[in-house]
């Protein structure tokens, strides 16, 4: 299975709204082309829309919310229907009567679903946390995507680890090395905790809009560490603070299957937990 992991940066935005639009569809379907099945792009990609539509922040997620759910996603639909493929399309905000969350649209199994983000930053103050964690099946696999921060909050990964993930995409949105490292690092873990690939897109460059003024860091690939995987089990793309990476990543689905048998190796995704461990202060 081929995955297409796409860095957008900001700092390169196309001059109309129309190429952008031009641009990304033929870019997915270039991506489709070359044997892509996984397409992800990174956390508040869709932000950059703002460079597009007028107003305060508010106005501009409204505007936003209704060109990519009513406009772009159909439009989209239209080249990919036929295939068997996931996209998922960053995120973005969503607008629901006067909630606005911060959401990933998917394309899976042949139409748009959506994730939102569960647990907020410090500074996503417009924005609504959601409730529910969708676990979509992809080719007999079970494929969830968790946006950004969800990805660094243990009580999320056990809840995760019960249902057995195979793959787990991972869009982020980062202003420093720390941050980067932070989701990486986590990532990297829940590759392990969960016997699963795990994928991180992060969103580069800079922008006029202050909830994505400034991103930076680096994609990771993660696989967990058992003897089944014979292929590096950490890859990292370059850092980068405002130029567009694209890599590719082949995980083989066979191997995904058969790091959930039970065999005699030590799984740490197939041991039960115990939930009647206390913790006692001393």
């Amino acid at each position: 299975m081929k995955i297409a992991n796409v860095s957008y940066s900001l700092s390169s935005q196309p001059a109309t709204l129309s190429e952008w639009q031009g641009h990304l569809i033929d870019e997915i379907g270039n991506f489709i082309d070359g044997g892509a099945e996984i397409i992800l792009y990174p956390e508040l990609f869709l932000m950059g829309l703002t460079d597009y539509f007028q107003g305060d922040l508010i106005s501009q997620m409204k505007e936003i919310s209704g060109f990519v759910w009513t406009k772009l996603l159909p439009e989209i639909k239209k080249v990919i229907s036929e295939k068997n493929i996931v996209v998922c399309l960053g995120s973005g905000p969503r607008v629901v009567s006067d909630k606005i969350f911060n959401s990933s649209p998917i394309f899976i199994n042949g139409d748009w679903q959506f994730q939102d983000k569960l647990h907020l930053t410090p500074w996503e103050t417009d924005f609504i946390g959601g409730t529910e964690l969708k676990i979509f099946t992809f080719k007999s696999l079970k494929l969830a995507t968790v946006i950004c921060f969800d990805v660094e909050q243990p009580g999320l990964a056990l809840k995760l680890k019960e249902k057995g993930i195979h793959i787990l995409l991972v869009p982020s949105a980062t202003t420093d090395r720390n941050g980067s490292n932070r989701v990486n690092r986590c990532a990297n873990a829940r590759s392990v905790e969960f016997g699963a690939v795990v994928i991180t897109s992060p969103l580069i460059g800079d922008s006029a809009c202050d909830l994505v003024d400034h991103n930076e860091g680096r994609q990771g690939f993660f696989l967990p560490a058992q003897s089944s995987v014979v292929v590096e089990q950490e890859q990292y793309s370059a850092y980068s603070v405002d130029k567009k990476v694209i890599q590719t990543f082949v995980v083989d689905e066979s191997l995904l299957m058969e790091l959930k048998k039970n065999d005699s190796e030590t799984k740490p995704y197939l041991q039960k937990d115990n939930h009647n461990i206390t913790l006692h202060d001393k």
